[in-house]
Formats: C-alpha cells, structure tokens, sequence
C-alpha cells in the first residue's frame, strides 16, 4: 500500500513585496483581502463624514436664506434670472470648499510632523504629484456641488 497521494499538485506562485502589506491573505492560493480591508473602511467612513457635513452646510445654508432674501430681490430687480443665482450660490459653495481645502492643507502640513512623531511612523503628502491635484480638485467639485445643492434650486424659486 503506497502512502504518496498523487491527488495534490503542489503550486508556487510569485507575488510583488510592494503588495505584501495591504495584501496578505491568502485562501486556496488566491488573494483573499488583508490590510487593505481596513482602507475600504476607513474611506466609506470618511464619504459618510463627508456627506454628513455636505448635508448640515444644506441646512445652515436654508437657514441663513432668509438673511440673503433681500439680496437675491435686488438681483432680480436688476435682471439676474434663476440660472444666474443658481450659478452664483453654487459658486459661493464651491469658493468655500476650496478654502476649507487651502486651510486644512495648512493644518496637515504643520500638524504631520508631530503626528508622525507620536505614532512613530514615517507618512507623507505629496502635493507636487499631478494625481493628488486631480484627487483634490475632484474631491472640492463634488463637495462644492452637493453642500451647495439645495439652496440654489430652492431658494432663488421661492422668491417671487
């Protein structure tokens, strides 16, 4: 009676140590998840976050409408239509986004050292890369767009 099987096929595959970190499950030889589970996490965390603060700048927006009542009268009065107030208030929106933008990048630049320190680990931003612009610019658009949605295409209607 022989005891060598000759059912199992033993296989070698080679795999980038670029991918060791965030990849390193492994279920039946084919890449399970690993590190990279928590990154997926984190970033629908931070979409929520960010949609939650998209929907409470719509709100404070809708409130302080009352205050812009007159100004959006006085446009009217001298010929602005609805797609130019439209346009202006998301505008406004999108001009806020990008200033919350240039005062966090300050925040991070100044901050990222001593956060370093503190969890003894080595990260860094790399604002010279045309991807991280591109990330930032599509990032300031689409939170421009919807924290300023709702204003525009309500307010500028209720007002005769």
């Amino acid at each position: 009676m022989s005891t060598h099987n000759q059912d199992k096929i033993s296989t070698y595959f080679a795999f980038p140590m670029s991918r060791w970190r965030l990849y390193s499950d492994f279920k039946d030889g084919k890449n399970a998840g690993g590190m990279i589970e928590y990154v997926r996490l984190f970033t629908i965390i931070a979409i929520i976050i960010l949609l939650i603060a998209c929907i409470n700048f719509m709100n404070l927006s809708t409130a302080r409408s009352e205050k812009r009542a007159k100004e959006v009268g006085i446009r009217k009065t001298l010929g602005s239509d609805r797609k130019q107030l439209r346009t202006q208030f998301l505008f406004e929106s999108i001009i806020l986004t990008c200033i919350a933008f240039v005062f966090s990048m300050l925040m991070v630049l100044l901050l990222l050292p001593s956060f370093n320190t503190m969890v003894g680990k080595k990260l860094a931003l790399h604002p010279e890369t045309l991807s991280f612009w591109l990330g930032a610019a599509s990032i300031i658009l689409f939170t421009g767009i919807v924290a300023g949605s709702y204003p525009p295409f309500i307010f500028p209607a209720s007002t005769p």
